[in-house]
C-alpha cells in the first residue's frame, strides 16, 4: 500500500551531506524525513577516509571515529622526488562517522528511513519504494545528497559526466606508517595514488581518468607492488566514481537543493568530499528549514548565494588545476613532474 507523508523537509541521502541538512534543518524546527535507500548507514564505505583538521570547526568528530592522526603528507612525483608539507588530519572509520552523524540528526528531531529508496518525482510528490512497499512523500523542499549517481539530480537535469574512478584496498601493514603518502605516475593515469594508514591497516588506493587510457586494476597492482605490499594482507576491498568536474551549473531549481556528491562539490584535483559533503549539507539544511518556515522557496537562493562564498574562489582553482593537469598530462615521468609541481 501508498501512504502520503508530508513533511517540511524531505532529505534523499544519509552520507554526510544529507545527515548534516537533516540535522540542521530539524535543529531549525523543521519537520524532517531523511531517506537512505542502503539497509545500514555508513556500509559499504566508499571513501578514502582522510578529512583535514578544519573539519572538527565544523562537526563533532568523536574520538571513536578516527583510525589515526596525521601531521604530514608525503607527495611522491613520477620522477622520484618526496615532497614533505605539512598536513594536519584523520583518516577516519567513516562508517562510524556517518552513523554518529545519522544519530545527530535524529537526536534533533529528524525521522530516518534506512532502506527507502527515491524513485520518481509526481509534481509535489515524492515516490519511495522499500521492496514491495511504497510510500509517497509531500515536501515543501528536497535536498538531494544521493551521492554522484544522484537520482535527485536527473529530476532538475543537473546530472554529471566528468569522474575520476576508484579502486582501494586496506591491507595489513607490516609496521606503522605516520603519514600520509600521495603518488603520481604515468600508470595512474589522470589521477594519483593514496596510503592512508589506520594503525594497524592502511588503505591504498587509485584513482584514473578511463577516458584518458587509465586501468584500475593495473594501476592498483603497480601501486601495491611499489610499496612491497602483498595481495595476501588485503583485509578489504572497495570502489566507486567521484566527480571531477565541478559543481553542477544549478545548486537549487525550484523546490530542490543539491549538496555533496550528488552537486558536483568533491575536489577536482584529490576527490576529497567528506569536508564539502558536511559544509554543503549544513547550508543546505538551514536555507530549506528558512524556506519551509516562511512558505517563500526564494529563500533556498540563500543556499548556493553562501556556498559559493564559502567555497566557490577554492573550487574554481582546483578545477583550474584539474583542467590542466588533464590538458598537461605525459607518459614521461620528468615531464609529469613538472607538471604536478605546476
Amino acid at each position: 500500500m501508498s501512504r502520503v507523508q508530508a513533511c517540511d523537509v524531505l532529505v534523499v541521502g544519509a552520507g554526510p551531506a544529507g545527515c548534516c541538512a537533516a540535522q540542521r534543518a530539524a535543529a531549525l524546527g523543521a519537520r524532517v524525513l531523511l531517506v537512505e535507500r542502503r539497509r545500514q548507514i555508513g556500509l559499504p564505505v566508499q571513501c578514502a577516509e582522510f578529512v583535514p583538521w578544519q573539519l572538527g570547526q565544523h562537526v563533532s568528530i568523536p574520538r571513536r571515529c578516527i583510525a589515526q592522526d596525521i601531521d604530514a603528507m608525503h607527495t611522491l612525483l613520477p620522477d622520484g622526488r618526496r615532497v614533505v608539507k605539512a598536513s594536519r588530519g584523520h583518516v577516519l572509520e567513516r562508517a562510524l562517522l556517518d552513523k554518529h552523524l545519522a544519530a545527530s540528526a535524529r537526536l534533533a528531531g529528524a525521522e530516518l528511513w534506512v532502506g527507502w529508496k527515491a524513485t520518481q518525482r509526481e509534481g509535489d510528490e515524492v515516490l519511495l519504494r522499500r521492496g514491495q512497499r511504497e510510500a509517497r512523500v509531500r515536501a515543501r523542499v528536497v535536498v538531494g545528497a544521493d551521492g554522484p549517481g544522484s537520482t535527485v539530480a536527473r529530476w532538475i537535469g543537473q546530472s554529471q559526466a566528468d569522474f575520476v574512478h576508484g579502486a582501494e584496498v586496506e591491507v595489513v601493514l607490516p609496521e606503522p606508517r605516520p603519514a600520509a603518502e600521495i603518488y603520481f605516475h604515468p600508470a595512474y593515469a589522470g589521477g594519483y595514488g593514496w596510503l592512508f594508514p589506520k594503525g594497524e591497516t592502511a588503505n591504498v588506493g587509485v584513482a584514473v581518468n578511463v577516458a584518458m587510457g587509465g586501468r584500475l586494476g593495473e594501476a592498483l597492482a603497480h601501486l601495491l607492488d611499489g610499496l612491497g605490499l602483498s595481495t595476501a594482507s588485503v583485509v578489504g576491498r572497495l570502489g566507486g566514481a567521484v566527480p571531477s568536474g565541478g559543481p553542477v551549473a544549478r545548486l537549487r531549481a525550484g523546490n530542490v537543493l543539491l549538496a555533496g556528491d550528488a552537486a558536483g562539490l568533491a575536489h577536482p584535483v584529490t576527490g576529497g568530499g567528506i569536508a564539502p559533503a558536511v559544509l554543503s549539507g549544513q547550508l543546505a539544511g538551514e536555507a530549506a528549514a528558512r524556506a519551509a518556515a516562511g512558505g517563500d522557496l526564494s529563500a533556498l537562493e540563500a543556499y548556493p548565494a553562501a556556498w559559493h562564498e564559502a567555497m566557490g574562489g577554492p573550487m574554481r582553482r582546483a578545477l583550474a588545476n584539474r583542467r590542466y593537469l588533464d590538458a598537461h598530462w605525459s607518459q614521461d615521468p620528468a615531464a609529469l613532474s613538472a607538471v604536478v609541481a605546476e
